[in-house]
């Protein structure tokens, strides 16, 4: 029972520093970027997306250079079942969510495809350095497609909903920047904790890191995209609650996965065809409904929340 307590309070003491290094990373960037002279959609579209997918990055790194290939792919696999299934499930059960923005709209095609790609990439179960490198060139493509398509768009459409703007970036700069190395520092030491409390637990156990990534970690990591897209249903900014499930599987795929095949090539035992088919098939529900201009409604909340609870119950062994 010792061993079990300090295994809970290394998972406990890693996410609750994943959550504040993150919104302290996310503010300190925002302000910084702003103080450049980026546009505030552009910040959002770059910056805070990047930001809040800091977490599964350094966890998938820190899983990869310890050679724990099945948690670093379960982390990204796992997040992205439940930024759709369960964070747009529960969202939409608060409040039916209705999609104008043309950027998510271009954005959901493109997670479809990019979610094929990642089966295809994870066909042998494993991710080189070499197909790490590429989906990191993704990213980057990605990036610079978003900020063309801001430059075209009219002043109108250069805010975001949801996201703090300051007045004046100037007057906080120092103060932000100190928040931005703080929020880099505690995520280090987040990801390190958490990684270490799963494995442990794995063992303890005798459960596979694959599932532990599946769940505990994947579940863990999603707690800012969980509370952010339930605050944006709740003050109905739908965009914000459905784009940042979107924005944040599209850098998982891509940058996540990139950075952390890119450090060690993943060995991905443990993680099953079911799990990839799960995650392309709740990706590729969200297209009709978002792509149409239709409502998520409760009634689709709750079939996505229905996928979400069977497949932990697959996965859980008996």
């Amino acid at each position: 029972m010792p061993e079990l307590f300090i295994i809970f309070l290394y998972i406990v003491s890693g996410l609750v520093m994943l959550y504040f290094g993150a919104d302290w990373l996310v503010k300190g960037a925002v302000t910084l970027a702003l103080h450049l002279g980026l546009s505030p959609l552009i910040v959002g579209l770059t910056v805070v997306a990047l930001g809040t997918s800091v977490p599964e990055a350094l966890v998938s790194v820190q899983a990869a250079i310890g050679h724990q290939g099945g948690i670093a792919l379960g982390n990204v696999v796992g997040s992205n079942i439940l930024n759709i299934a369960l964070i747009l499930g529960l969202s939409a059960l608060i409040r039916p969510l209705k999609v104008d923005s043309r950027l998510v709209k271009a954005d959901v095609p493109l997670l479809v495809g990019a979610s094929f790609m990642m089966v295809v990439l994870m066909e042998d179960f494993h991710i080189s350095r070499m197909e790490g490198a590429f989906l990191l060139l993704c990213v980057v493509g990605y990036v610079v497609g978003n900020i063309m398509s801001v430059k075209k768009t009219s002043p109108e459409w250069d805010e975001i909903d949801g996201l703090e703007i300051p007045e004046d970036p100037g007057k906080t700069l120092k103060r932000d920047i100190g928040l931005l190395i703080l929020g880099i520092i505690t995520l280090g030491f987040g990801a390190n904790f958490l990684v270490t409390g799963a494995v442990d637990l794995a063992r303890l156990f005798g459960l596979s890191e694959a599932l532990i990534g599946l769940t505990i970690v994947s579940i863990g990591t999603g707690t800012p995209e969980l509370a952010t897209a339930l605050m944006a249903a709740y003050k109905k900014t739908p965009d914000l609650a459905i784009g940042n499930a979107v924005g944040s599987n599209l850098f998982n795929i891509m940058f996540v996965l990139g950075l952390a095949g890119l450090v060690a090539p993943l060995d991905g035992t443990g993680i099953s065809s079911v799990d990839l088919y799960v995650m392309l098939g709740v990706t590729i529900l969200l297209l009709p409904t978002v792509w149409t201009g239709h409502v998520l409604d409760r009634k689709e909340g709750f079939l996505f929340l229905a996928i979400y609870v069977s497949y932990l119950y697959y996965l859980w062994p008996a």
